[in-house]
């Protein structure tokens, strides 16, 4: 069966269909149905519902809702990864549909894991939290080294740069690799975040980055406040 497109009517003001029920896809995202997602999601094209209003008012709640608990640890990782994949079955829907409505993302995120440092669970949750939020995520894997980021700041134009480290062993590369940024010259044109296990507020302070995501939730929390602060632009 073709897939439905979404036609707005002119003059769209916003409206929904009387007795359209939300709660259905937000219960969907927060227990993680994604098969019922995806066909929820589809419903509401078919009926004309302006895909902003779908992420916003659809597929937000239930997904806010999960990261709330998996910041107060009632929930944990395996919840919270069920929970992004039905986020993430009604976001292939809708993406396409507000790239052609010229719905810029939020900004370009590129993250990774740093040198000698093979984990990635944390970084994943975080690239898929960052791209249900509106980011354009771009996700360099593990044992990245200081000049793979460097090159992928410089290509992409970032906005935000993430270093993940699960290892006390490697924590130290996060700093490293700032101390590369400022030796490019390109520590003003981006805001860094670091994350993972060993990491602290002290140590982001003493790294020089911009914020430290204690979690998944807590990074794109920052990511949204830090994008729209000022920085140097991209020649």
């Amino acid at each position: 069966m073709a897939e439905p497109v979404l036609q707005i009517p002119e003059g769209w003001d916003g409206r929904v269909p009387d007795g359209w029920e939300w709660r259905t896809l937000w219960d969907a995202v927060e227990t993680g149905d994604h098969i019922y997602a995806d066909s929820r999601v589809k419903e509401s094209i078919a009926a004309e519902i302006h895909p902003k209003v779908i992420l916003d008012d659809g597929l937000f709640p239930g997904f806010n809702l999960q990261g709330d608990r998996f910041t107060e640890q009632i929930i944990f990782i395996p919840e919270m990864l069920i929970t992004a994949r039905a986020m993430k079955a009604g976001l292939k829907l809708i993406r396409p549909l507000l790239a052609a409505m010229a719905v810029k993302p939020l900004g370009t995120f590129v993250m990774g894991t740093v040198l000698g440092d093979m984990h990635d669970i944390g970084q994943s949750i975080v690239s898929i939290m960052l791209e249900n939020a509106g980011f354009n995520v771009i996700n360099l894997g593990t044992d990245v080294h200081p000049d793979k980021f460097i090159e992928a700041a410089r290509r992409e134009q970032a906005d935000l740069i993430g270093f993940s480290a699960l290892l006390s062993t490697t924590v130290y590369y996060q700093k490293v690799t700032i101390e590369e940024f400022v030796k490019a010259g390109l520590r003003d044109k981006v805001k860094i975040l670091i994350g993972g296990a060993p990491t602290t507020q002290e140590w982001a302070d003493d790294c020089g980055a911009d914020g430290w995501g204690k979690d998944a939730v807590v990074a794109v929390r920052l990511a949204r406040e830090l994008v729209g602060q000022p920085r140097e632009a991209w020649a």
